[in-house]
């Protein structure tokens, strides 16, 4: 199938040969279609130049920044070549609204929905029933919002996952190093530095692991702590500590939350122990029930320290709260490199076949060879911009 007369946006001239060729050889090798995209994103430099090739494949119809992750000059960027939409999980969960708001953007055309965090999940079955045809299927790319969905109680589109993605792997230990970046950052803007405290890091999937990593390679004792039995098995077999929870959260200077299940709640902050940092490591909205900081009835007072920083006191005892509760690692734009482009392409893979091959209702997943044609053109795109490993005379 011929790809669209209209050319897409420019990339940005200084966009790094790499990610251009890379993105430029994944849209030709792939069929586009009258279909349109949504697409729900974090705005941050660097990792952008997946849009052109998607919006060649299937037309970008509206970009939903996700309010918490987007730099201003990267929306600025952003906006100069697609609609960009306000993102709120409330209006999303409203099925009128949801339905009324696709229609618009869609025109007529079938859509695919690109999704972090399963922004769609709660209202998908009402606003398929209300608008059969108008999904064409959905792609989520984390894991937080691949258990929205299989949480519904039946998925009337399909859905591609790319969480448990091999390609997606060296995204999750990058943003373990980000999140550790960002907590010493700001850190060492106190005058305090990382090695020699003793860390809780909560929940050891894949970025909590990462997370703990990075802590470890800077010098930090580390206990962690998962309610799951088998990485819990792990992360003890790796040589982290483990306590009760309770115990974990009291003996440490710095808990870093990173389950995805709002594991912190008002309760624990009578854990912490005097000057303590809390960090999360995903949304607030997902990793944090702190909403009673800011009632009278609870005795704390805030104050900005310095910016990403607020202390929080009551009764002579104090913490320090990184990034308002949100993932730390925006605060400093959570910097990946070129892996990013990894799963961004396999995103644009999935919505290629979404918009191109009918699928059954349900969890669907991109093929092995398709992964391993899109890593092959990663690694020839950027190893020809490196050094390493070419021959010297």
């Amino acid at each position: 199938m011929p790809l669209r007369s209209v050319p897409p946006p420019s990339p940005p001239a200084n966009l790094p040969a790499g990610a251009a060729g890379f993105f430029t050889d994944l849209a030709a090798d792939l069929p586009s279609s009258n279909a349109a995209t949504v697409v729900i994103t974090h705005l941050l430099p660097g990792q952008m130049e997946f849009l052109p090739a998607l919006d060649r494949v299937t037309s970008v119809a509206a970009v939903l920044p996700k309010p918490k992750s987007a730099d201003q000059r990267t929306l600025a960027s952003v906006a100069g070549a697609y609609r960009c939409d306000p993102l709120n999980r409330g209006r999303f969960a409203d099925p009128a609204w949801l339905a009324a708001y696709l229609d618009d953007r869609a025109g007529g055309r079938p859509l695919v929905l690109a999704d972090i965090g399963g922004y769609f999940a709660p209202a998908l079955a009402e606003v398929c029933a209300a608008r059969p045809g108008l999904i064409a299927g959905i792609v989520e790319d984390t894991e937080n919002g691949l258990r929205r969905y299989q949480e519904l109680p039946h998925l009337p589109c399909p859905v591609y996952t790319v969480a448990r993605s091999p390609l997606k792997e060296p995204e999750d230990r990058l943003v373990g190093e980000a999140i550790v970046f960002s907590i010493e950052s700001l850190l060492r803007r106190l005058g305090e530095v990382l090695p020699g405290r003793q860390a809780c890091v909560l929940g050891f999937g894949k970025i909590g692991a990462g997370v703990a990593s990075a802590l470890h390679a800077r010098h930090v004792r580390v206990t962690v702590i998962d309610t799951d039995p088998v990485r819990q098995a792990q992360a003890i077999s790796l040589g982290y500590g483990w306590a009760r929870t309770a115990d974990a959260i009291t003996g440490a200077d710095l808990v870093v939350s990173a389950t995805g299940s709002r594991a912190i709640g008002m309760p624990h902050l009578e854990l912490l122990r005097d000057g303590a940092v809390l960090a999360g490591a995903t949304s607030s909205d997902d990793e944090f029930d702190l909403a009673g900081l800011h009632t009278p009835g609870s005795g704390f007072t805030g104050v900005d320290v310095i910016p990403g920083v607020a202390r929080y006191s009551r009764a002579g005892r104090s913490f320090l709260l990184l990034g308002g509760g949100n993932a730390v690692n925006f605060l400093h734009t959570s910097a990946l490199g070129p892996a990013i482009h990894l799963i961004k392409a396999e995103i644009i893979a999935a919505a290629a076949r979404l918009a191109t091959e009918a699928h059954e209702p349900g969890l669907h997943e991109v093929p092995g060879p398709v992964r391993a044609r899109i890593a092959a053109a990663w690694v020839e795109a950027f190893q020809r911009t490196s050094t390493i490993g070419k021959a010297t005379r």
